[in-house]
């Protein structure tokens, strides 16, 4: 019973570390939402998703009924008259006047107007995908630029240790030199070494403040806080190359593109269809014979019938780019599907190198960290020269950067397998 519980225990334990190591910086979630808010490309879809909004209820308009008025004065001189002895026959009125109001309503086109109001909401959602896509694409960007500030905080600490043993190093070098057991070469390299060190911090530290700088031009955010990340996130994610990534932004835009398509071959074969409307008018205008002069009320009311008989072909040939555009649109989405199968496949063998690279990376820091400790004991009982002393500083600085690269790395190739999964992680 004690052996099933502990086995529980570790499990759960194990858990929670994972959990924890896939947790998201809760600062860079803050960062990502905050871009959204201020990043122009992200603004002007937004107001391209309401003008979209706005065609499709203009499409729908096209099923109510259309009101028009209309006001006519007209003075016609001469007007023809004829003399009939004791009264005059007069035709047309010389002051003709017309106040009506006529209405047309759509009564049947066969689906036409359904056509053209799906084709109008299916260009709507393919705008707010490519809208969630640009965000996504934005939201990846931060992140992107997120773990290269960490990355060179990360440089410039290692750097910094550096530096202070090299002035570790330089203190000692000079009262070996003072006490006769050390050359002023020695010494020199000490300080030349001192200063190249010094030039990279000041490179680091160049390319940090562009970090920044690219991070407040998507965030709009002056941030000032230290970044720090031990690359816990993102943690590895499983995904094969023959996995559907259904979530993927791309692949969701894709397929959106491809149902436009194939709505857009609908709306052109519906043109071939005839409409049928109810056309309606009254008012009050002259010209009624026998007295021309008096405006009287009238009405109107009838059906008309539209069939399209012939027209150049032009249907046919829309018809015709709308199956090559639907063919196009299926194109694509293979397209899609095998880019992202090989980037998916592109990272895992990243992840996988970068792992083996980042466990050896381990290993030589320890080793490094050890033989310099023994150098720089060796060194000051004179046991051993200043080049040995040197070669192990250069060692562990190289290692310390490369299992930080290693690190930088694996985030990243880890950071673009969630991106190819459509992962959220700002939510």
């Amino acid at each position: 019973m004690k052996k099933i519980f502990y086995s529980l225990f570790a499990l759960a334990s194990l858990v929670a570390v994972n959990a924890q190591a896939q947790q998201v910086p809760s600062d860079l979630q803050t960062l990502v939402n905050q871009s959204f808010d201020h990043f122009a490309d992200i603004k002007a879809m937004k107001a391209q998703q309401a003008i979209a909004g706005d065609r499709t209820q203009i499409t729908k308009a096209s099923r109510l009924p259309e009101v028009n008025g209309s006001l006519q004065y007209q003075h016609l001189y001469p007007v023809p008259k004829m003399n009939l002895g004791d009264a005059v026959f007069q035709a047309i009125p010389s002051e003709s006047l017309n106040v009506g109001v006529t209405g047309r309503q759509l009564l049947l086109d066969f689906g036409k107007s359904n056509s053209v109001i799906d084709h109008a909401k299916a260009q709507q959602n393919l705008l707010g995908i490519q809208t969630e896509e640009a965000k996504e694409i934005l939201a990846y960007q931060v992140a992107n630029v997120y773990l290269n500030i960490a990355f060179l905080t990360k440089e410039i600490e290692v750097q910094d240790a550096n530096i202070k043993l090299l002035e570790e190093t330089e203190k000692m070098v000079s009262n070996k030199l003072k006490n006769g057991d050390a050359i002023d070469l020695d010494l020199i390299n000490t300080q030349v070494k001192l200063e190249n060190y010094r030039n990279h911090k000041v490179e680091f530290e160049s390319q940090l403040e562009k970090q920044m700088a690219n991070l407040t031009y998507l965030t709009g955010v002056d941030y000032k806080e230290a970044i720090k990340n031990d690359f816990n996130w993102p943690a590895k994610t499983n995904v094969a190359p023959g996995d559907a990534l259904t979530e993927n932004a791309s692949l969701k835009t894709a397929l959106e593109q491809e149902k436009v398509a194939e709505l857009d071959l609908k709306t052109a074969k519906s043109q071939y269809t005839p409409s049928l409307f109810l056309d309606a008018g009254t008012g009050i205008k002259n010209g009624y014979l026998p007295d021309v002069g008096t405006p009287k009320w009238n009405f109107n009311a009838g059906v008309t019938l539209n069939v399209p008989i012939y027209n150049g072909k032009k249907l046919r040939y829309q018809e015709s780019i709308a199956n090559h555009q639907l063919e196009i649109a299926k194109i694509n989405t293979q397209g899609v599907n095998d880019k992202l199968r090989k980037d998916v496949a592109t990272q895992n063998a990243d992840i996988v190198s970068n792992q083996k690279k980042l466990q050896t990376s381990e290993t030589l820091v320890k080793q490094a960290e050890r033989a310099l400790q023994l150098a720089q004991s060796r060194y000051k009982n004179g046991v051993v020269t200043y080049l040995d002393l040197q070669n192990a500083q250069t060692s562990v600085l190289e290692a310390q950067l490369s299992r930080i690269q290693y690190q930088y790395q694996l985030s990243i190739s880890s950071l673009e397998l969630l991106h190819l999964t459509g992962n959220q992680f700002w939510r």
